[in-house]
């Protein structure tokens, strides 16, 4: 098949779509506004005058380049058209006059980008019914999103590489006398990193006898906010700030954590918890209903009430309390990983759909 997908070339997800398509010996095209080179795929650059860091206001600008968008996706002719993102590039993509296409949506175009005003909303559900066909990484976003669009949605959940995210990675000793704790998240509010803070200075004022250590992977707008935040608490010499990390990176920092800590207060598909399972690590996480379907709750994870520092620490303090429980219950995880979100077979999932759909042409 030759298949465009119209999205950030920049972006991880684009990428490992790209990717996985070109290595099946796809013909892969991915159109996008952000200059960025891909292995294997063919990207065709449409320069919007907007750079990847410049703020969402100005990404307005690449509604004027609806008609450009169609000239590149014609002179392609491809077999699928995959716009991803049901802002921004799914309402360029509605404005183009693109005939037949599938929209993914992807998170906060869903969950954030339509309570931002009226005109917000009315974008969105404009963008939800040009599309042809539909995609949402998980049931939750697909619920939420039909507030907006009596449409269907396809399930297409984000698989993870299950010899890359694997308890193998684990270097630690077992002797070391700590326990691990953390995450990697892009250091924003939405992902509630402040209260992993808050978490770990309780356990430390209530529990000294606990030898915490708290890592956190990534980079944000709120990093600077974090780290005085940590100073502040008082636990400034118990947490490691690791900055920006790749893949193979994060496999590493996942396995070597006894407790992965995802207090999330919006998630569309909680890839993270998914990874640190795969890696054999138990993970606490918010009750956010996108963090619970990649988890089977009490069996793989601890689910806790989102924003409640209490709550998260009583998480964290009975899996340290309870080995026996935390270990059976990241083997579970790592089961529950493999028969549910391996690369491949969430990606054989999306390639028959998209054969059935040149079929139906």
């Amino acid at each position: 098949m030759k298949i465009c997908f119209v999205a950030p070339a920049n972006n991880y997800h684009t990428k490992k779509w790209a990717t996985w398509f070109s290595k099946r010996g796809h013909e892969v095209h991915v159109v996008s506004f952000i200059r960025d080179d891909i292995p294997g795929t063919k990207v065709h650059f449409i320069d919007t005058g907007v750079n990847a860091e410049d703020s969402d206001s100005s990404k307005i600008k690449y509604l004027l380049h609806a008609r450009e968008l169609k000239k590149t996706v014609d002179r392609i002719n491809p077999d699928i058209v995959n716009v991803h993102y049901a802002t921004s590039y799914g309402t360029v993509a509605a404005l183009s006059g693109i005939k037949k296409y599938i929209l993914s949506v992807w998170g906060s175009d869903i969950y954030d980008f339509p309570k931002r005003s009226v005109l917000h909303k009315i974008m969105l559900e404009f963008s939800l019914y040009r599309a042809t066909w539909l995609f949402s990484t998980s049931k939750a976003m697909a619920e939420e999103a039909r507030k907006y669009t009596r449409k269907i949605f396809k399930i297409t959940p984000f698989g993870v590489d299950m010899n890359l995210f694997n308890p193998d990675k684990r270097t630690r000793s077992n002797d070391d006398n700590l326990f691990v704790i953390g995450t990697v998240k892009s250091l924003s509010k939405v992902y509630g990193i402040e209260f992993i803070l808050k978490a770990a200075a309780l356990i430390k004022k209530r529990n000294p006898e606990i030898p915490l250590r708290v890592r956190i992977a990534g980079k944000g707008d709120e990093e600077q906010y974090y780290k005085d935040l940590a100073k502040k608490l008082g636990i400034n010499d118990i947490v490691d700030w690791l900055g920006f990390i790749s893949q193979e990176q994060a496999a590493v920092e996942w396995a070597n954590m006894d407790v992965a800590v995802i207090p999330s207060l919006s998630e569309s598909f909680g890839v993270s918890a998914v990874e640190a399972q795969a890696c054999g690590t138990t993970v606490v996480i918010s009750d956010i209903p996108g963090l619970m379907e990649t988890t089977k709750p009490k069996e793989t994870s601890v689910v806790v009430k989102r924003e409640s520092v209490i709550a998260l620490s009583n998480g964290i303090i009975t899996l340290y309390n309870d080995s026996t429980k935390r270990n059976q219950m990241a083997l579970r995880g790592r089961t529950f990983v493999e028969e549910k979100y391996p690369l491949d077979k969430c990606f054989i999932m999306i390639e028959n759909v998209f054969k059935k759909l040149v079929g139906n042409k």
